[in-house]
Parts: structure tokens; sequence; C-alpha cells
């Protein structure tokens, strides 16, 4: 199976939540995620998409992770558009 895009930068995003010792136990909460639960779902676009719908809600959340991970600041979003219930309309 071929990794898109926007695959990889959800990827980097969990790889980066990884390293965040806060926002790692605060997305663990918000989802009633175990760690194992989050390395068995690493593949999984449902969960990548989730991963990044906890970074975009924050914007010092996403300015993080985007100068960590050398991305500018509109990938995350771009990626999300791509993965399951990302063209789905945000009304917030």
């Amino acid at each position: 199976m071929e990794v898109t895009q926007s695959e990889i930068v959800a990827i980097r995003s969990v790889e980066w939540l990884a390293g965040q010792e806060t926002e790692l136990h605060r997305f663990l909460a918000l989802t009633g995620m175990s760690l194992e639960q989050v390395r068995s779902r690493i593949n999984d676009a449902d969960f990548l998409g989730s991963v990044l719908d906890f970074i975009l809600e924050s914007e010092s959340r996403l300015l993080a992770f985007c100068n960590d991970a050398r991305l500018a600041p509109e990938a995350p979003m771009l990626a999300r558009q791509s993965l399951p219930g990302g063209d789905m309309p945000h009304w917030t």
C-alpha cells in the first residue's frame, strides 16, 4: 500500500505528539486511548485524521508542530482535508 503525502504529514504529527509529554497526555485523556492503541493505529487513516484534528484545534500546538517538523502552517490542514472526514464542514 502506497502512503500518501497527507498520511506522511499525519504520521509526523503522531511522532511529534509522542515527544510532547503534556500534549500527549492531553490527547490520551480527550480520546480515552492508551499508548498501545495509539501504536496499533498508526496506519489507520481515521486515527491519523483525529491526531491532525487535535493538532489543528490549538494555534500554539499547530505552530509548534509545524516549526519542529519544518512544515508550512497550512500543511496539516491540507493533509487533514485528504483524510477520512476531512471534507466535512467545520462550523466553529
